[in-house]
């Protein structure tokens, strides 16, 4: 046994955070070993970053290092419980491709390390040049969403009004459809529902852990849960009916329920008097729409689409329609009209403000740091269109449009680019495409690890601490599932930076000190803490205590009505079926069946549809390798291809396949081919097949997620939605043939 001095000794135990005050002068390991498992377990409230959820978790800390994570009881998204994501985003706190320090570019591939110093220098010469030449509107800041306070900051100090999320790439025509006619984002009410209908909506792959935990508990109470999907998904599993319905077509099915609703007097018409507005125009444009014509197109029988519509009638408002995610609300030329169909189900059967049917999510009114009033440039029109008279003047202003970066920039207009928390080159349509990102004179990422995006386009990459070594102001707990009473929730630093990394909020100091911009960012996460916290009653330790506070309820049952009148924050008043907006830019108010862009024709040709899988969070998690793991024991990467169709083409379970398709552009369009084993199943209609979305990592620095399956935007042209600004991304047809290349 070789005994180690002191000094060796106190060096390891700093960095481990053992305490050294009654250390002996020598110690062998054995003793060390035995002193350092004395130590004691620390337990640290945080919230999760495996995705955009937010479950409440506590980190346990031991030695300075994280030991576990555990869902916080309290908070409402989880109860307790946390998905193999949460554990596999802890992880990666000490994961061997994180990005450890700020690096520059010098070719292709090749990076060099520099300080902070360096970094925030080179930067704000460069921005600041970029700032005086082309103005501040040359500016993006594109994110997935999230600390807007600290971009709009720079954002209003250099006159650029392109604050833009990743939402084209998600669900932005739910978000755009329901605050422009409902004015809120209601959430279903699992817990005291009778019968739920779920389309393209999977919670137990796209994990709310508390959500599948009520509707396991629903089901055995006696409510009815159906699924209608493409693919047999996680949460049909548990569903009482599976109906597989043709991709593309959900808007058909959802006009046929509202046919049936109307045409058999089976409809709240009360409700729709008195709280809805546009209903004729509505029922005018549409009363020709049958159960059998929606038959024809979606391929559910029409005497099950009646049956599924009485169901709705009969056991309404404890009934609804889910509002739905990324499922439908980004992928299809319709997807904003399957949105506008979704709210009118719904109101049809009024559910809206009643238990068991939609309700809104339970917040509370933060306090706010004052800000100083400074002499700031005025602000131009949005360079990606969104909001503006002549090319998206629908698309939401605070969510703007993610794909279109590489356009912009060789439009001339985007010079600079700022790209936190998201990853264009991945989860954006056509990456060779968006490549091009490269050829903006500055790009920077901010990211965890060496995402596409970072490794291929980035010129400087500035890394963020891990969500588990920083600390952020409060926020409120909601969304997704009705809960009755508003949660505070706070992310605290578990353990210190393990690399040379730093929070947002520095880094943006950093960035405009060296622009010459005094007191931009006049304040730490502490006063933002304490201003959200003073209106609330309660203090940082108190919240840093227990991790999750819950307040009285807020949320109860009823339309809202003021002086008299309903009051639904929408230009009536009302739950509004036709939007003026679109009608005031020349589109229709309602909606109306509208077909696919494209269909599958031949007998090799199918529709190219994806979504989540339990453990992954698209691209996100695909370099864990815990979560990876995982999809290697599961075949997780693998294409599903219908039985019947896959006979055909003498395809069998776990052979090779080659996916093929020609990816449109401006300047014409390229073959691309991918190969991938495929998973034949009888789970899947025949007209499409799956792809897991969270593959098909190309960045080399990134090494456990390199090259593993293949990707649905690999496959996808870059192309915009007119009214929402999403991204259709299924609107893909692939031919797949047996064998490699």
């Amino acid at each position: 046994m070789h005994n180690i001095s002191r000094r060796t000794f106190l060096k390891a135990a700093a960095a481990t955070g053992t305490a050294v005050a009654a250390a002996p002068l020598l110690m062998n390991f054995t003793t060390y070993s035995k002193e350092a498992a004395q130590a004691p377990l620390v337990k640290v409230p945080s919230v999760c970053n495996g995705c955009s959820t937010s479950c409440g978790l506590f980190a346990y800390v031991k030695n300075g290092r994280l030991w576990k994570v555990e869902g916080n009881p309290i908070a409402m998204k989880n109860v307790g419980t946390l998905c193999a994501r949460a554990h596999g985003v802890a992880a990666d706190v000490y994961g061997l491709d994180r990005v450890h320090q700020p690096m520059k570019r010098v070719g292709e591939g090749k990076f060099e390390p520099i300080s902070w110093e360096q970094a925030y220098k080179e930067i704000g010469d460069k921005l600041a040049k970029i700032v005086d030449k082309h103005t501040g509107n040359s500016v993006v800041w594109l994110c997935h969403g999230g600390k807007e306070t600290y971009a709009s900051y720079l954002l209003d100090e250099i006159g650029s009004s392109n604050y833009i999320t990743h939402y084209s790439t998600c669900f932005n025509s739910k978000t755009n459809a329901w605050d422009r006619m409902v004015g809120a984002q209601p959430v279903p009410d699992f817990t005291r529902s009778r019968y739920m209908l779920f389309c393209g909506r999977n919670y137990g792959g796209a994990i709310v852990p508390a959500a599948m935990n009520q509707l396991t508990k629903a089901k055995e109470r006696g409510a009815k849960i159906i699924v209608v999907d493409p693919r047999l998904c996680e949460l049909a599993k548990i569903a009482d009916e599976w109906i597989p319905i043709r991709p593309g077509t959900d808007l058909a099915f959802y006009l046929g329920l509202a046919h049936t609703l109307v045409s058999e007097s089976i409809y709240n018409g009360a409700f729709v008097r008195e709280y809805c507005d546009g209903f004729e125009e509505f029922w005018a444009a549409n009363r020709h729409f049958t159960a059998e014509k929606a038959s024809e197109i979606c391929g559910i029988p029409a005497g099950k689409i009646r049956q599924i519509a009485r169901d709705l009638a009969k056991y309404a408002p404890a009934a609804f329609l889910d509002p739905g995610y990324h499922g439908l609300h980004n992928h299809y030329v319709s997807s904003t009209q399957i949105a506008q169909a979704n709210v009118i189900v719904n109101a049809l059967i009024g559910n809206f403000y009643q238990h068991g049917g939609l309700l809104p999510a339970a917040s509370v009114k933060f306090g706010a740091l004052p800000k100083a009033k400074r002499l700031q440039p005025e602000k131009g029109p949005r360079i990606d269109g969104a909001g503006v008279n002549g090319e998206y003047p629908t698309v939401e202003t605070s969510r703007g449009i993610a794909q279109i970066m590489p356009d912009l920039i060789e439009k001339g207009k985007l010079k600079a680019l700022f790209v936190y928390h998201f990853n264009p080159l991945r989860t954006a349509p056509d990456p060779e495409h968006q490549k091009k990102i490269v050829n903006a004179e500055l790009v920077v990422s901010i990211p965890l690890d060496w995402n596409e995006t970072s490794y291929h386009v980035a010129h400087y990459i500035l890394p963020e601490h891990h969500y588990l070594e920083r600390n952020e102001a409060p926020k409120s707990l909601s969304g997704n599932i009705a809960h009755d009473h508003p949660q505070v929730v706070m992310r605290t630093a578990a353990i210190k930076p393990v690399h040379d990394t730093k929070d947002l909020l520095d880094i943006l100091k950093g960035i405009t000190k060296a622009m010459n911009i005094d007191d931009l960012y006049p304040f730490t996460v502490e006063d933002e803490t304490e201003a959200y916290l003073k209106p609330l009653g309660i203090t940082k330790g108190r919240l840093q205590e227990v991790g999750c506070i819950e307040f009285a309820p807020t949320v109860k049952p009823g339309f809202p009505w003021i002086s008299g009148k309903p009051a639904c924050n929408t230009v009536t008043g009302k739950i509004e079926f036709s939007i003026g907006a679109f009608k005031l830019h020349g589109r229709q108010g309602v909606p109306t069946w509208i077909p696919p862009l494209v269909s599958p024709k031949g007998d090799d040709e199918f529709r190219l549809i994806h979504g989540k899988q339990p453990w992954h969070s698209h691209a996100m998690t695909s370099n864990s390798p815990y979560l990876m793991a995982m999809s290697k024991s599961y075949n997780g990467s693998w294409l599903w291809i219908n039985k019947a169709r896959a006979d055909k083409l003498g395809i069998r379970n776990g052979d090779t396949v080659t996916v093929e398709a020609q990816v449109a552009s401006k300047t014409g369009s390229r073959p691309v081919s991918k190969q991938i084993p495929a998973k034949v199943t009888e789970m899947l209609h025949p007209d499409c097949v799956w792809l897991p979305s969270g593959y098909g990592n190309f960045s080399p620095k990134a090494r456990t997620g390199y090259q593993q399956g293949i990707n649905y935007n690999d496959f996808a042209p870059c192309r915009v939605e007119p009214l929402s600004g999403g991204c259709m991304v299924q609107e893909v047809i692939v031919k797949v043939r047996k064998g490699g290349k």
